[in-house]
């Protein structure tokens, strides 16, 4: 009875992650960043601020080293960076980030996180892309 209940404990976990989400995920519109694919294992969302690019690009290259990323880097000139997380020791997510500017004061911080093996990832790259955006709000400088 127990190895029964291993397999259907095994099949049920294979079905949950090769099952396409029922979940909505947000959609970023004229995002520099690559279009998340059909797959639920991909978070891109974007947000404005009123600060100006360079000081939220700092601000995000601290949160993204924050989170503790196995590799991080930095194009200070095109405030892109491109940041890689383990999962579990041996799977690998992505995570770019780009600031545009938008007026004459405000930015536009863009980011994508984004599993690299598997059709779903059970939420890890939303809880990432949130745990970022907590993590920014702390870094950017109080006004």
């Amino acid at each position: 009875m127990p190895r029964s209940l291993l397999v259907s404990g095994i099949l049920g976990v294979w079905l949950l992650l090769c099952s396409p989400s029922v979940l909505a995920q947000p959609v970023a519109t004229s995002s520099p960043l690559q279009p998340c694919p059909d797959s639920p294992n991909c978070e891109l969302t974007q947000r404005s601020y009123e600060t100006d690019p360079d000081t939220l690009f700092a601000a995000a290259v601290t949160a993204l080293d924050d989170l503790g990323p196995a590799d991080l880097d930095v194009n200070d000139d095109a405030r892109r960076a491109h940041a890689v997380y383990r999962v579990v020791l041996i799977f690998k997510d992505d995570v770019h980030i780009a600031v545009t500017s938008e007026g004459e004061s405000g930015s536009t911080l863009h980011i994508r996180s984004a599993s690299r093996v598997g059709h779903s990832d059970l939420g890890v790259n939303a809880r990432r892309v949130e745990r970022f955006f907590e993590a920014l709000e702390s870094a950017l400088p109080e006004e």
